[in-house]
């Protein structure tokens, strides 16, 4: 019973997280929406635990140790990135690309600190499981010694909070490493591109263009999500896009042609054949 409700509470906040991950072209908005939905369903799952009779220590064992930090670690996670990206330095790419290796060097700590735990936790040991992931009254100095997200002492073992939070600082990782190698190809596109290329016609045509090229499976075998696509744009055209998943939605209800762009990019590339065919010189 307990497994079918997990099982579809986590389906149900991937669906929802993928929806915002579609829509939310804003990368603070698009945390802090994350953030705010996961709580929904972690306060969901706690309602629900909090009036759950376990059926012995194994099955208390088993969701403490490995299905709620599932939810909570999501938590966690875009709670960071929101409050991370909202001190992001405003600077140089230099300036970030510090400020990204100051936040990796913070999760080294934290596991250094913890590397005891940590170890236990990886090596998938079992030997203390009735230890840290059984319910039961904390003496007061564990309180005090764990970053409390919810201290309900119906809904945490305290440990369960620690497997969260090296979940999270996983993802947090790989978010910051490829945070800072998108900093590193930026600046090699920087000192390499031509600084006259601009794109002189209307937003709407590049979105235009760019939703026909993702579409098309244009770049890498059509692995390129939208998003990174239109950064390349961005970056290879000097503008910026704004929103331009809104801008698309105007596009889809047009009353007249919907590709308006790319029906005069066709129209020029014929008229240009035709006078080459009767310039074949030119």
């Amino acid at each position: 019973m307990l497994h079918e409700f997990t099982s579809t509470l986590y389906d149900k906040m991937d669906k929802i997280l993928s929806e915002i991950n579609d829509t939310e072209t804003n990368v603070i908005q698009r945390f802090k929406a994350s953030s705010s939905a996961t709580l929904q369903i972690v306060s969901t799952l706690k309602e629900y635990v909090i009036n759950y009779k376990f059926t012995d220590k194994a099955d208390e064992i088993n969701f403490f140790k490995n299905i709620k930090p599932r939810f909570l670690s999501k938590l966690f996670y875009f709670r960071k990135v929101f409050e991370m990206q909202s001190r992001l330095p405003s600077g140089s790419t230099e300036d970030e690309k510090n400020f990204y290796l100051k936040e990796l060097k913070k999760i080294s700590e934290y596991e250094i600190e913890n590397k005891e735990f940590l170890s236990y936790y990886r090596a998938n040991s079992t030997v203390f499981d009735e230890v840290y992931f059984v319910r039961k009254e904390p003496d007061s100095w564990l309180i005090l010694n764990f970053d409390s997200f919810d201290t309900d002492l119906r809904f945490t073992t305290f440990y369960d909070l620690k497997i969260s939070k090296i979940l999270a600082f996983e993802s947090l990782s790989e978010y910051i490493k490829d945070s800072i190698n998108k900093l590193e190809t930026y600046n090699e596109y920087q000192r390499n591109r031509n600084p006259d290329l601009k794109w002189t016609a209307s937003k709407v045509s590049l979105i235009e263009l760019l939703y026909a090229l993702q579409s098309s499976g244009s770049f890498n075998g059509g692995s390129v999500d939208l998003k990174n696509l239109a950064t390349s744009l961005e970056n290879s055209f000097n503008i910026d896009l704004g929103n331009y998943y809104r801008v698309f939605q105007e596009i889809r209800i047009r009353k007249q042609s919907r590709t308006t762009f790319l029906d005069q990019l066709r129209v020029q590339l014929l008229k240009r054949m035709d006078n080459s065919d009767e310039n074949p010189k030119r």
